[in-house]
C-alpha cells in the first residue's frame, strides 16, 4: 500500500467525502511518484483521471488513451482501470455520492488548496529525486553560460537550455532570458531577440517526475564594475536572512514578515512589493507564492524556493529545508559563489559569473 495513497484515504473522512477525483498533473505525480498522464506539454492537468475512495482507485481514462498509460506510466498501487469513448464525457463513469475534485465539476467540492497541504513533506525517494533534478538543471544552465559570447541572442539561449533539459528528461517549465536593459525593466523576461551585449540573466523552471526546481544565473561579459557586484552582495545578504528565518514550526505570515525586515535592514525597504518572493515548491513550480494572507506553519523536508529581487539583479535557488537548515538542491559545484556569514552557518549564493571580453 502506498503511503501517499493511505494518506489521503485517511483524509477523505476528515473532509467528510465517500471520494475525490484528481486529474492535475501535480497531484497525479506526487500520488504516483511521477505519473502525469499528459499530453499536451503546458496543460496543467491530463488526459486521464483517478477517483480515490476508501477501498478502491480507479483509472479512468478515454479508450485512445488508457492503452499507453497502463503500458507506460507505471503506479505504486493498484487500481482498476476503466476506459470511456473519447466522444463522451468523463460524468458518466463518475458514481453518486459526496465527491471532491482538484479541478471544476458540477456537484463536486473544491479540493485543490487542501491537495497543495496534503502534498507537504517529501519523502526520501523524492529528496533523492530532487536532489538529482536540482543537480542536473545547474549544471545545464551554467553549461550554456559559460559558453555565452557576446551577440547571442535570448532566443538562441533558450534553445539550447531546452535541447539540454529535454535530453535530459527534463522538462523546462519556465525559460527566462534577459540581455542587458531587459534584466531591470521585466520581472518575468520571456527570451526575444535582442543580443547580448554585455550582461545576462538566465532563470530555468525545471521539472521531472512531477518534481519542480528554480534557478538564476548572471552572466557579465567582462568584468562587473564594483557597484553591480555590491548590488548583488546586497542581495544575496537578503537572502542569506530569507533561509535562516525559513524555520520549521514557524508560520508562513511571521516568514513573510521576516523578508520584508530582511529588505529593510539592508536598504531595500519597499522592494519587495517589485517581485514575488517565491515560496514552497515541490510538485508545483510553487505550491504557493508567499503573501501576507498565506495561512499554515512551515514543515520540514519540504522544498523552497525565494526569489529575492533588487533592480537589476535577482538571486534564486531551490533549497530542501531539514531539521539541519536549508541545504542548496540547484547547485553544480563548479559556478563562483558569494560566502555570506549568519552565527556558525556559512551560506552560498551564486556570483556574477564574468566571461571574458572578446578581443
Amino acid at each position: 500500500m502506498s503511503e501517499k495513497l493511505s494518506r489521503l484515504q485517511r483524509a477523505l473522512a476528515f473532509w467528510q467525502l465517500d471520494g475525490v477525483l484528481l486529474t492535475r498533473r501535480d497531484n497525479i505525480a506526487w500520488l504516483t511518484d511521477g505519473a502525469s498522464f499528459y499530453v499536451v506539454e503546458r496543460a496543467e492537468v491530463g488526459v486521464a483521471s483517478l477517483l480515490i475512495t476508501q477501498d478502491k482507485v480507479l483509472l479512468l481514462a478515454p479508450e485512445n488513451e488508457m492503452p499507453r498509460i497502463l503500458a507506460e506510466e507505471s503506479l505504486p498501487f493498484a487500481c482498476e482501470p476503466l476506459s470511456y469513448p473519447w466522444f463522451q464525457s468523463l460524468n458518466t463513469l463518475l458514481p453518486e455520492g459526496k465527491f471532491g475534485s482538484d479541478t471544476p465539476q458540477n456537484g463536486m467540492s473544491d479540493i485543490q488548496q487542501a491537495m497543495v497541504a496534503l502534498r507537504q513533506g517529501l519523502n526520501s525517494n523524492e529528496q533523492q529525486r530532487f536532489k538529482a533534478l536540482g543537480r542536473e538543471a545547474a549544471q545545464i544552465v551554467e553549461g550554456v553560460a559559460r559558453q555565452l559570447q557576446a551577440g547571442v541572442t535570448e532566443w538562441q539561449v533558450e534553445a539550447e537550455i531546452v535541447a539540454a533539459c529535454l535530453a535530459r528528461g527534463i522538462r523546462p517549465m519556465c525559460t527566462l532570458v534577459a540581455a542587458d536593459e531587459r534584466i531591470s525593466a521585466f520581472k518575468h523576461p520571456v527570451p526575444t531577440q535582442k543580443k547580448l551585449q554585455q550582461h545576462m540573466l538566465i532563470t530555468l523552471g525545471a521539472e521531472r517526475h512531477g518534481l519542480h526546481v528554480s534557478l538564476t544565473r548572471l552572466v557579465h561579459i567582462g568584468e562587473p564594475g564594483p557597484a553591480l557586484r555590491q548590488h548583488l552582495n546586497t542581495l544575496c545578504q537578503i537572502h542569506a536572512d530569507i533561509l535562516c528565518a525559513t524555520q520549521p514550526g514557524q508560520s508562513w505570515s511571521t516568514l513573510f514578515q521576516a523578508i520584508k525586515d530582511a529588505y529593510q535592514r539592508h536598504g531595500h525597504g519597499d522592494a519587495w512589493r517589485d517581485h514575488h518572493q517565491g515560496g514552497p515548491a515541490g510538485y508545483g513550480c510553487r505550491d504557493v507564492i508567499l503573501t501576507p494572507d498565506t495561512r499554515g506553519d512551515i514543515h520540514s523536508d519540504i522544498a523552497v524556493a525565494w526569489n529575492p529581487t533588487l533592480s537589476g539583479v535577482k538571486s534564486e535557488d531551490t533549497f530542501l529545508l531539514t531539521a539541519e537548515g536549508c541545504e542548496g538542491l540547484t547547485r553544480s559545484g563548479e559556478w563562483p559563489m558569494i560566502t555570506v556569514q549568519r552565527g556558525e552557518r556559512t551560506l552560498y549564493f551564486p556570483d556574477w559569473l564574468a566571461l571574458p571580453a572578446s578581443s
